[in-house]
C-alpha cells in the first residue's frame, strides 16, 4: 500500500509546526506494509488542496492521512468532517483572512471523511493515547483541506480512504514557542506512534474499499 502524509508549513506567528516535521521525517519510509509519502503543504486555503491533489495523481495512493497543528486542542483529534467555510484566526501565507466565506460557494455544506473516524479514535484510545473525534475542525486551512479533499474525492470517485488528526504541540518545541495558559503538549514519540497506528488502522479500512 501507499499512503501521503501531510503535514504544513508554519502560520501565523510561528516559526516551527510539528506536523511539517512529521511529514519530512516519514517520507520514504515504511509502517507495516505501508510506504509512506510525506508532503508538506503551504499554509494556503487553496493551494495546500491543489498541492495534495498533484501528489495524488503522481503517486496513486491507497491511504491519506493529513495531520495539522491546533493549539487549543487537549487531546488528539480526528476530524471527521470538513465545512465549507473560512473564518480563521491567522491570516494564510497569502495574508488572506477570510470571515465567514464559503470555501467554494454553491456547493455542499460539507463533506465527511470518508474513513472510519470512531475506529481511528478508539485504535488510539486503546494504545493509550487520548484521542477524540471533532466535527469542528476551526475553519482554518486544516477545515478547508478536509473538504476540498473529501468533496474531490467523493465527487471522483477515487479509492482512496482519507483522515485528519490535529494534534497539541509535542513536548520537543518547549522553550521554543509560547504555549499559552490552559494548553496542553503531548510527547513527540506519542504523536509518531499514533501517526503509525492510524496508518495502519488506515490500511485495514482501505482493504475494505
Amino acid at each position: 500500500m501507499k499512503a501521503i502524509l501531510t503535514g504544513f508549513e508554519p502560520f501565523g506567528d510561528y516559526k516551527f509546526n510539528p506536523t511539517k516535521d512529521l511529514a519530512s521525517a516519514y517520507d520514504g519510509k515504511k509502517v507495516g506494509d505501508i510506504e509512506i509519502v510525506g508532503l508538506v503543504l503551504p499554509a494556503m486555503y487553496y493551494e495546500a488542496f491543489y498541492a495534495l491533489v498533484e501528489k495524488i495523481n503522481d503517486t496513486n495512493p491507497d491511504i491519506i492521512l493529513s495531520t495539522g497543528l491546533s493549539s487549543r486542542v487537549h487531546k488528539l483529534r480526528i476530524e471527521a468532517v470538513g465545512k465549507n467555510i473560512m473564518d480563521g484566526k491567522y491570516p494564510d501565507a497569502k495574508q488572506r483572512k477570510p470571515s465567514k466565506e464559503p470555501i467554494i460557494p454553491g456547493c455542499p455544506d460539507l463533506y465527511w471523511v470518508n474513513s472510519n473516524s470512531d475506529s481511528l479514535a478508539d485504535c488510539l484510545n486503546d494504545s493509550g493515547l487520548p484521542a477524540k473525534v471533532s466535527e469542528d475542525a476551526g475553519a482554518f486551512i486544516c477545515e478547508s483541506l478536509i473538504y476540498l479533499t473529501s468533496g474531490y474525492i467523493r465527487e471522483n470517485g477515487i479509492m482512496v480512504r482519507n483522515a485528519f488528526l490535529h494534534t497539541p504541540w509535542t513536548d520537543n518545541y518547549l522553550g521554543k514557542v509560547k504555549i499559552g495558559s490552559g494548553k496542553t503538549t503531548i510527547r513527540k514519540q506519542d504523536l509518531d506512534k499514533a501517526v503509525e497506528l492510524l496508518l495502519l488502522e488506515l490500511g485495514r479500512q482501505a482493504d475494505q474499499i
